[in-house]
């Protein structure tokens, strides 16, 4: 038997009998495959559906599934899968268009976040199979997925590991593709806001065909999806910088307020800047002189994907069934950055020709203006401090190209004819290939290109020999529009020796003489999966046979992340990243079995049990054990009891364990230093007393009187992340109860209600480096002080992140879903709810930390949160529908938030309710010809405005980029033909 049943109608899953809870209208009299009344059929019915691999009679589950049907997908107007999955209450914050654009690579990717523990901890299926995750990572890209050939897709919400294995600790997502299609069906949509922006064109063609007398069939599909993503100077809240724009400007900010120290403040004599026409002027301040960022920034990232897909199966008998599959995605995106911001110190900073540190421009240059060269000399300083946008050098934004092959062949069948003993065995390839470019400069250039002089000629030229030897230009960045494009040509070359340089981790790099830099990234995936399972029947109870499946599988997994050699040597205007390479295997053993104990008994309708246990060997961690154990009680066919305790688990993917060592420079503040981080020029305070024991700060108080960092030793402190070869795997214990719901007295209704609750343990993370820096000042734990490394006078050069086993999450709630029809006539109403109430949200960073409850906060754009902590949220439809037309709104609330739960003056998020509404008119005899319209977002609802300084800020949104739409109120119209 297939772990996932041919069909599951609508019907059925209405009937409610145990597991399944609809996200979808059920099939109009008109449909094809001829559903009945729910409350007419579904009794004895045999089907399999996600979360088990025993087919059993009236969906008799302990385990809560919720299933979005291709109808409910079309009325969305979705082009993207994920755009559907994350309206579901139990679908917290993804990575996706309007969230990745500052990624430095997966631009555009889409994942899906159950429960809000992490797109690593949810499991991906394509048919009950498993798919490839994104480089380095088991979080799955649904880019992948073709939304025209998605039957239904099948959501388990809990820990599912003894069934499917690592990664379903929050669940499992399972789509279900159409794999007995016939005739030809083809769909194209256009989609625009009202504003006449952000176009999106989605065209798909679905064809299939019996043979063989109708054992046989092959279905294909061929997609192609063009969103053209939207501009964040497109909307009124994201036009500008908030509440300030940057200070890099494209014509440059000067500072020469006195030795060692700037100022870069508005009204200081010392800091200049231009004007129009590139006039000399005073600075006034960000706001008048400064850079809008969101100017050049994206809401939502462009994501173009072709897509195709063959599903093929022919039954040789009874006993040997033969099945294939073969998909192929090439997804296209890009980032869109204000080009990047160059300065004399801090990350990306120029360096001098022979890679040391740039003070600054000497006041020598003939570039430097009389009058900033004055003020220099009359301060007794000898070079100029600059902060300046690379808008006249090279653009940093990202393109991105992706590439997703899978393949599956199996066979399944009856050991014996008119026996329930049934195998299935499938081979599974898939691979990916993501590469990421982007311009960039050689940073020893830059220095090298501003320190010039006059040579014996009388023309300007670098003041370096080995600059000039090396082909170096003149650069002139005094002004805007200033560089010539020979001397742009220079920095992106590098022209010194070919040479090798030795990285952080150990490893090296060949620099060549004359290469282009560029960011260039180059992602491999692949994924090896065998197969098998045995399905059958033990014995019988009171209540039936004891069904059992139970079998074995093998997987391999290889990813690779290859950064270009001057980003691995932090050599180009960025982070230093190193790549990471690695690979496992794992070989697995399973066992399911279903008792049910008694049925139609005098005060019992039904009672059952179940269980599974999974072992997994794997080459990274050894041997982890997986189980669960469920029960199932209907006193009446009015209501049924269920419950399931699980133990799942997860084993930490390549990224963590082998991901090289890589640099950050975080913004973090020495409890120890009595300016409070505040640098030069700021009041020394006390001494904190737990800093005097810390030998080198004792030593420099002695000497100099205070331990006080300059601000060029707070902007030059560094960080190293990377990934642990002695990581374990994550545990998690989930528990779920609940009540299914079909009164037979009130005909065409079914609700559920369930309670979960998960808590991971040994959760697999970094400790933040400010965590690490105040927990060793205050316990002197080597925990973190390890991470804490200090020079021999007590100044912090670097603090390391590296991961580790070290943390817990609790995540616990109520989901609750009902459905009701109502027969008018000829047609029907249908109104269905899904909605969650959560109690808990909370994480603790490393054992006996403080505890982190997120309950009611919003998420954040770097500050580590599992998510947006909605108390409520939830998505109800009504739908209207007659002979020739259908009409659905959908309404999506999600509760109020705050912005900041510790924080005094913390801003308030009311709730958002989303209207969407969608038409639909069916033309000809047999419906040969759909026509839809609809409208998303109809009241044009924006979403909470933050300035750039609140940590809920994504960059260039202004809001919470993953939580709130950002289009605003978006049009489609469509047309469906069928032969």
């Amino acid at each position: 038997m297939s772990r996932i049943a041919y069909a599951l109608r609508a019907g059925t899953a209405l009937a409610g009998m145990g597991a399944v809870a609809l996200f979808a209208a059920p099939a109009f009299a008109q449909d094809q495959n001829g559903a009945t009344d729910a409350a007419q059929q579904g009794a004895g019915t045999e089907i399999v559906v996600t979360g088990s691999r025993i087919a059993r009679p009236d969906l008799q589950s302990s385990t809560p599934v919720a299933v979005v049907s291709a109808e409910r997908i079309e009325q969305t107007g979705a082009s993207n899968i994920q755009d559907v999955l994350a309206t579901l209450p139990s679908v917290g914050q993804n990575i996706s268009r309007t969230s990745s654009n500052f990624s430095n690579t997966g631009n555009g990717t889409a994942t899906v976040n159950l429960r809000n523990l992490g797109s690593s901890r949810t499991l991906v299926l394509i048919d009950g199979r498993r798919t490839l995750g994104i480089a380095g990572s088991s979080a799955v890209d649904v880019n992948n997925i073709p939304t025209d050939l998605v039957q239904r897709v099948e959501v388990v919400t809990g820990g599912a590991s003894a069934v499917y294995g690592s990664e379903a600790i929050a669940g499992v997502v399972n789509f279900v593709l159409k794999n007995d299609f016939q005739g030809l069906r083809v769909r194209a949509q256009n989609t625009l806001s009202d504003k006449g922006d952000s176009p999106r064109q989605y065209v798909t063609i679905t064809g299939g065909q019996n043979f063989g007398g109708g054992r046989g069939n092959v279905t294909a599909n061929f997609s192609y999806d063009n969103d053209h993503g939207l501009y964040s100077r497109d909307r009124a809240f994201s036009s500008r910088d908030l509440p300030n724009r940057s200070s890099y400007a494209s014509q440059g900010v000067f500072d020469v307020s006195g030795p060692d120290t700037d100022g870069f403040t508005a009204g200081n004599p010392s800091t200049f800047t231009f004007g129009p026409n590139n006039a000399l002027k005073g600075y006034q301040g960000a706001n008048v002189d400064g850079y809008n960022r969101n100017g050049d920034r994206l809401l939502s990232v462009p994501v173009e994907r072709y897509q195709g897909a063959v599903l093929a199966h022919y039954d040789f008998s009874d006993a040997f069934k033969l099945y294939a599959q073969g998909q192929y995605s090439r997804t296209n995106s890009n980032a869109s950055l204000e080009p990047s911001a160059i300065a004399n110190t801090g990350a990306g900073a120029a360096l001098n020709f022979d890679g040391s540190a740039y003070a600054g421009i000497p006041i020598s240059s003939p570039y430097v203006p009389d009058a900033i060269r004055a003020a220099a000399v009359a301060n007794g300083v000898d070079v100029v401090q600059f902060r300046r946008r690379s808008n006249d050098i090279f653009s940093r934004s990202n393109k991105n190209e992706r590439d997703f092959y899978r393949g599956v062949i199996g066979a399944k069948g009856q050991f014996t004819a008119g026996t329930n003993w049934s195998y299935d065995i499938y081979y599974e390839h898939s691979e990916s290939r993501d590469h990421t470019t982007a311009q960039s400069i050689y940073t020893p250039n830059y220095g090298a290109a501003l320190s010039n002089e006059i040579g014996p000629d009388g023309q300007v030229r670098c003041s370096d020999a080995a600059a000039r030897a090396a082909g170096c230009v003149p650069m002139n960045i005094f002004g805007a529009n200033t560089v010539s494009a020979a001397a742009s040509k220079f920095l992106q070359t590098y022209t010194g020796p070919t040479r090798t340089v030795t990285l952080i981790d150990g490893g090296t790099v060949q620099l060549v003489n004359g290469s282009n830099v560029a960011f260039d990234y180059l992602a491999k995936v692949n994924q090896d999966v065998v197969s098998g399972s045995i399905n059958g029947d033990l014995f019988s109870l009171w209540g039936g046979p004891v069904a059992i499946s139970f079998g074995g599988e093998y997987r391999h997994e290889k990813s690779s992340e290859v950064f270009d050699p001057f980003t691995q040597a932090g050599l180009s205007a960025g982070n230093q990243i190193t790549n990471t390479q690695g690979s496992f295997n794992v070989k697995e053993g399973f066992v399911e079995v279903v008792a049910p104990i008694v049925e139609d008994r005098p005060g019992i309708k039904y009672l059952g049990l179940e269980g599974a246990a999974r072992y997994a060997d794997y080459s990274t961690v050894g041997g982890v054990w997986s189980f669960k154990g469920g029960a199932t009680f209907a006193p009446t066919s009015d209501i049924r009891f269920r419950g399931v305790y699980s133990r799942a688990t997860r084993a930490p993917n390549i990224g963590e364990l082998f991901a090289s060592i890589s640099q950050t420079f975080p913004a973090v503040t020495d409890r120890c230093d009595q300016r409070g981080g505040d640098g030069d020029g700021a009041p020394i305070g006390a001494l904190n007393p737990a800093c005097a024991n810390i030998p080198g700060i004792a030593n420099t108080v002695a000497t100099r009187g205070a331990f006080a960092y300059s601000t060029a030793q707070i902007q030059t402190i560094d960080g190293l992340l990377g990934g642990n070869r002695n990581l374990r795997e994550e545990t998690a214990d989930t528990f779920t109860a609940g009540a299914v719901i079909t009164p037979t007295f009130f005909k065409n209704f079914s609700m559920t209600v369930d309670y979960y609750t998960i808590k991971v343990k040994n959760a697999i993370g970094i400790i933040g480096q400010q965590v690490s820096i105040d927990e060793c000042i205050a316990s002197g734990n080597p925990l973190f002080c390890n991470n804490v490394i200090r020079d021999s006078n007590g100044f912090i050069t670097r603090v390391n992140a590296l991961n580790l086993n070290t943390g817990s999450f609790l995540v616990s709630g109520i989901d609750v879903e009902a459905r009701y029809a109502v027969p008018v006539g000829a047609s029907r109403f249908d109104f269905d709810v899904m909605y969650n109430h959560r109690f808990k949200q909370q994480q603790t960073p490393f054992p006996g930390g403080p505890v982190q409850n997120e309950l009611g906060q919003a998420d954040c754009y770097s500050c580590g949160r599992l998510g947006s902590g909605f108390k409520d949220k939830g998505v109800a439809n009504i739908t209207f529908s007659a002979p020739k037309f259908q009409l659905n709104y959908r309404i999506d609330y999600m509760g109020p938030l705050t912005d900041n739960l510790g924080d005094p003056d913390a801003q308030r998020i009311s709730a958002y309710f989303y209207h969407n509404l969608q038409g639909k008119v069916m033309v000809g005899e047999k419906q040969q010809m759909e026509l839809y319209a609809g409208v998303n977002n109809l009241l044009d609802t924006k979403p909470p405005v933050f300035g750039d300084t609140n940590q809920v800020t994504w960059p260039g949104t202004q809001t919470v980029a993953d939580t709130y739409d950002l289009y605003g109120r978006m049009l489609y119209v469509g047309a469906t033909f069928k032969f």
